[in-house]
């Protein structure tokens, strides 16, 4: 008996998703070449496909995950609020400067040289089929956090039960219906990577510059979990193993949306007060995207010296700086759309040319990957640091 329940939990293990997408990401990197044409189109669209019913189901999720994570916090509702959007301007704020002081010193020595992007294949689906979400992710946010904060006004007994129901939805939603389909959605867009060349392209052109993307992101996000984890390695390790599927799935999909099931299940294994995940996580998941905060500017000032405009003074970037801050609250949730919405901002403030314009979109979107996977791995980290430093104010405030 014992030695079929070990076997039972070795294969549990075996199964895992983190494990299962590395699998799935190895076997199309060696084997991706053998796969026809028309087999990989078909898998493409099956992911797209999954894509469009994750993103239809998710403004229910996360409208039922704000509510239940508000009406949790009872009276404490309000101040919530009142902390998280000056903590994630913060947060935003400080990625900025982070990715600037490390990177600068760097980008002078003339390591990091920009090349022009070579033409790359299109692996278009075999078919495409749309479902029109009923709400977008943003008002179901709002509308999330408003019932929230008038249910706890109105104390009706009633709608704590609605909201009690709406949560066991969300969460059979999640654990049977997205968690399960994970590894057959990010498939087809190794599968996508494999076949357009993005990644032979980003090690033989990018590698240096997207080393010094994923070393600054990551290293700075992981220093931070190592602080907040009383300076433990093995504690601050456990917080990133929780958080570790939800990264691959941001990392293979290049959507930060799709990853936030998951990342809510890992931050609530990670905070001590599980229903604060289900209410952080989906309300910073557009607005505290700090693997933004490493790629853009990093991608930006490479330009900048490739193009032989020189590294900006600490004024200038400070300038650019608080625009990039206020411009993550208008983040567009496509590939390279955060790019997109820092265009007017590099051409306004370090005056680039519509070459440079062009390149810092095209480089982006290669890099979308990694920029992803560390915005996804920020959310968990954020979830983390608001809770130390919201309760640390409620405690001094206490007394």
């Amino acid at each position: 008996m014992d030695k079929f329940f070990c076997k039972k939990v070795h294969l549990k293990k075996f199964l895992n998703l983190p494990f299962l997408v590395l699998s799935l990401f190895l076997f199309v990197l060696f084997f991706g070449d053998s796969l026809e044409l028309a087999l990989k189109a078909q898998v493409y669209a099956i992911s797209l496909l999954l894509k469009e019913v994750i993103v239809f189901i998710l403004p229910l999720i996360i409208f039922s995950f704000v509510l239940n994570g508000i009406l949790s916090l009872k009276n404490e509702s309000i101040k919530v609020i009142l902390c998280l959007v000056p903590l994630v301007c913060l947060s935003n704020f400080a990625g900025f400067w982070v990715s600037y002081i490390f990177t600068a010193p760097v980008l002078k020595t003339g390591i990091v040289t920009i090349s022009e992007l070579s033409t790359q294949n299109t692996l278009e689906p075999a078919w495409r089929f749309s479902i029109p979400p009923i709400v977008r992710n943003d008002v179901a946010l709002i509308l999330g956090a408003l019932a929230g904060i008038l249910c706890n006004v109105i104390k009706i007994s009633s709608l704590d039960r609605i909201s009690i129901a709406l949560n066991k939805t969300a969460n059979f939603l999640l654990k049977r219906i997205i968690c399960p389909i994970l590894p057959l959605f990010v498939l087809g867009f190794i599968v996508k990577m494999q076949y357009e060349g993005t990644l032979a392209l980003i090690i033989s052109e990018y590698a240096v510059l997207l080393g010094i993307v994923a070393i600054l992101a990551y290293g700075y996000m992981f220093v931070v979990m190592f602080m907040l984890s009383g300076r433990n390695v093995k504690r601050a390790m456990t917080k990133f193993k929780n958080l570790l599927p939800s990264v691959l799935i941001g990392l293979f999909s290049m959507s930060s949306a799709a990853a936030i099931p998951t990342t809510i299940e890992g931050s609530k294994k990670n905070l001590e007060n599980a229903n604060l995940a289900q209410f952080i996580v989906p309300a910073t998941a557009n607005m505290h995207l700090l693997g933004d905060c490493f790629a853009i500017p990093i991608i930006g000032l490479a330009l900048m010296v490739s193009f032989g405009y020189g590294i900006p003074d600490a004024g200038k970037y400070l300038i650019f700086t608080l625009y990039g801050v206020m411009a993550k609250f208008a983040s567009a949730g496509i590939p390279g759309g955060s790019a997109l919405i820092f265009v007017p901002i590099f051409e306004h403030v370090f005056g680039f040319s519509p070459e440079m314009l062009t390149a810092i979109t095209a480089i982006y979107v290669l890099f979308d990957p990694i920029a992803t996977s560390s915005n996804v791995f920020g959310h968990g980290m954020f979830a983390l640091l608001f809770e130390k430093v919201y309760t640390k104010l409620n405690t001094q405030h206490a007394k």
